[in-house]
C-alpha cells in the first residue's frame, strides 16, 4: 500500500517540481528584461535594484536567488539582450545571404527607418554601455571586444562569401572593411545622440551607401 501510495504521488510531486522551475525562469526573464531597460534608461552605475525588482514584479529575494548581485544580473541582462540584437539583425541575416553588400544596406536602413525599435536620439544601448564602462570593469569591457569580435567577423565572412561568388570585389580586406562598416555605424549612432538630429544618420548614409556600391566588381 506505501509503495502505492508513493508512485501515486509522483506525478504530483513532479508537476509541481516544473511548476517551480516554470516560475523561477519567468521571474529570471523579468530581472533580465527590467535590468537592461533601467541600464538603458539611466546606465548602470546609476541604475537601481528597487526599481529593477518593482518593474520585474519580485522580491528582493527572488533577485538574489538568481544573481549573486548588480553586476552579474547587468552583466547578464546586458549579454542577452544585446547578443538577441546582433544576433537577429546582423549575424543571421549575412549568414544566409550571397549579396553581403545588399544585405548591410538593407539592415542599415532598418537603423534609419526606426524598424528595430530603437529610438536614435537615445543612442544604441550597446554603446551607450560601452561609452560608460569601457576601462572601468574588466568583465563588462570582456563581453564588449568579445561582440564587436563576432560582429565584424559575421560581416568579414559574408564579405569573403561575396568575394567568392563575384559580388564583393577581389581586391579588398575583408576584416578592414567589416571593421569600417561596424565602426561608421557607431560613430553615426554617437553624433545622432550628440546632435540630438536624425538627419545626420539620414545624411551619413547616403555617403556610406555611395562607399558599399564601389566594392562591387
Amino acid at each position: 500500500m506505501a509503495e502505492n501510495l508513493e508512485n501515486t504521488d509522483l506525478p504530483a510531486a513532479a508537476a509541481n517540481h516544473d511548476g517551480r522551475l516554470a516560475r523561477g525562469s519567468r521571474t529570471r526573464q523579468a530581472l533580465l528584461d527590467a535590468a537592461f531597460f533601467e541600464i538603458y534608461d539611466h546606465g548602470f552605475r546609476s541604475a537601481s535594484l528597487n526599481e529593477i525588482i518593482r518593474k520585474a514584479g519580485c522580491t528582493k529575494g527572488s533577485l538574489y536567488h538568481h544573481f549573486p548581485d548588480k553586476h552579474a544580473l547587468g552583466l547578464a541582462a546586458v549579454a542577452e539582450h544585446t547578443d538577441a540584437h546582433i544576433g537577429q539583425t546582423w549575424i543571421e541575416p549575412l549568414a544566409r545571404t550571397n549579396d553581403p553588400l545588399t544585405s548591410v544596406r538593407l539592415i542599415i536602413l532598418r537603423y534609419a527607418n526606426e524598424t528595430l525599435g530603437i529610438d536614435p536620439l537615445r543612442g544604441c544601448p550597446f554603446q551607450n554601455l560601452t561609452q560608460e564602462m569601457s576601462g572601468l570593469d574588466e568583465d563588462f569591457q570582456s563581453y564588449f571586444a568579445t561582440l564587436f569580435g563576432r560582429w565584424r567577423g559575421a560581416i568579414a565572412a559574408a564579405l569573403a562569401k561575396g568575394q567568392a561568388n563575384g559580388t564583393v570585389r577581389k581586391d579588398i580586406d575583408p576584416e578592414c572593411v567589416a571593421t569600417l562598416v561596424v565602426a561608421s555605424h557607431q560613430g553615426v549612432v554617437s553624433m545622432i545622440k550628440a546632435t540630438q538630429d536624425k538627419n545626420v544618420g539620414h545624411a551619413a548614409a547616403t555617403a556610406f551607401f555611395d562607399y558599399l556600391e564601389s566594392l562591387r566588381p
